[in-house]
Formats: structure tokens, C-alpha cells, sequence
């Protein structure tokens, strides 16, 4: 099973640690075994664009999409046997004192080629990666079929691999899928649903590598998703 580990701001981290963690080790460790693919750290929020399309017109506004103090900072995608061990591996991580960790499973279909080894290494030469995060929830701007949407995005997802800018990326199991951990005080904390608790909610991601933040609204706006909701653009940090 391949799990989204979402790394969530969290207004409370332990009060009884000090210092900043270094996640090195775990990192090593969870590679070598291949319980971690890929892991990322996300530009800052100010840096982020929701995009929606509305009776044909591209509407762009600045800003995440989730106004909340609880925010998406970064993630990594593991493979895990089941559940408990993707709780495991998110326990051990020390970035779990300060923030919360969300996981939940992604729908079947999920492939890491060449393209998803490059971005793990950092090799996208002058092009940017850039994470696409579909929101999904509340009243859509028009009633749709589900199943022919993730149909639609399927195919979506086929034109970017063709054209070479698909990097990875697919839909996510539903919030009831979702489990939440924190580590405070050396106990681990479980909670059942998603990190950011609004009417919305991450319905699937897409990382797409782009000449600049306009190639990837252009992508992000192609998405029929972007008809009925809304995606959120956003770089990954880069030192």
C-alpha cells in the first residue's frame, strides 16, 4: 500500500522538546528499507495560488486555499504493509513532536517512473516541481458525476505524462481513510480523519515539473477538477 504522509503546521508541538529535530536517520533508514519513495518540503504558503475555472473563465486568487493556521508544510510518500506500520514509521519520525503527521492511502493506480527518481534527486534541471492539490467539499460550482470526473483526471494525468511534465500523482481514499499522529511527551497520539478539520478536504495530488508557477496554473486549471472546485499551486522549497 502506497500512503501520503502529509506534514501539517500544528499549533501545539511538544513543550518538553528543545531542540529542532534532525530527521537524517530516519530518513537513511526509511529509504534503505523502501518504506519512503519520495519526501518533500513545501514553499512557503505565499507563495501558493488557488486556481478555479468558472463558465469557461480562469479565476486565479493568491494564497493557499485552506485559510486555516493549520497548513501543509510538506509530505512523503510511503510504502507500507498495512496501516500499522505506516503509523510506525510516522511515530519514529521526529518531525512528529512538533507537527502532525496525516496519512491516508492512495487509490490504486499510483506509478513512480523515471520522472518521480529525478525529482527525488533534485535533477529537474531548469524546470520547478510543483504540488497540485485538489479540494473537494462543500457545494461545487455545478453538479457532476464523480466517476466520470476521476475518469477525466485519469486522462489528465495521461496528457501530462505524454508531454513530459508528469512527475506523480493520483486521487487519495476518502477522509475516512485518515489517520492523524502526533508524539508528545514519548506517547504516540492517534486521531481518526484528516489533520485540517474544514468542510474541504484534499481529494488527491499531482506533482507537475514547469518552466514557471504559470505553466503549472495552465495545467492546474486543464484539470476537471478546477470546474467544480478548486486547486491549490504551490513550488517546493529549494535552497
Amino acid at each position: 500500500m502506497k500512503y501520503m504522509m502529509f506534514v501539517c503546521s500544528d499549533p501545539e508541538p511538544d513543550p518538553d522538546t528543545e531542540n529542532e529535530p534532525d530527521i537524517d536517520v530516519w530518513v537513511a533508514e526509511n529509504d534503505a528499507a523502501g518504506r519512503r519513495l519520495r519526501g518533500a518540503v513545501l514553499a512557503p504558503t505565499s507563495s501558493a495560488t488557488t486556481v478555479r475555472v468558472r463558465e469557461g473563465r480562469l479565476l486565479v486568487s493568491d494564497g493557499p486555499f485552506a485559510e486555516t493556521k493549520e497548513l501543509i508544510v510538506g509530505f512523503d510518500l510511503l510504502e507500507c504493509a498495512d496501516l500499522d506500520e505506516a503509523i510506525e514509521v510516522a511515530a519514529a519520525c521526529p518531525v512528529s513532536w512538533f507537527q502532525a503527521l496525516e496519512i491516508r492511502p492512495f487509490m490504486p493506480g499510483l506509478q513512480l517512473g523515471e520522472k518521480a527518481s529525478a525529482f527525488a534527486r533534485g535533477e529537474d534541471g531548469d524546470a520547478r516541481p510543483y504540488l497540485l492539490t485538489m479540494w473537494m467539499g462543500g457545494t461545487p460550482a455545478a453538479p457532476f458525476d464523480g466517476q466520470a470526473v476521476m475518469d477525466e483526471g485519469e486522462a489528465w494525468r495521461r496528457d501530462l505524462e505524454a508531454r513530459g511534465v508528469q512527475v506523480l500523482g493520483n486521487a487519495l481514499e476518502g477522509t475516512d481513510t485518515a489517520t492523524t499522529v502526533r508524539v508528545r511527551g514519548g506517547e504516540t497520539l492517534l486521531s481518526d480523519g484528516p489533520f485540517i478539520e474544514t468542510k474541504e478536504f484534499v481529494a488527491g495530488i499531482d506533482v507537475v515539473s514547469c518552466a514557471d508557477q504559470q505553466q503549472a496554473i495552465q495545467l492546474a486549471a486543464a484539470h476537471p477538477i478546477a470546474g467544480y472546485h478548486a486547486i491549490e499551486v504551490r513550488p517546493f522549497y529549494r535552497e
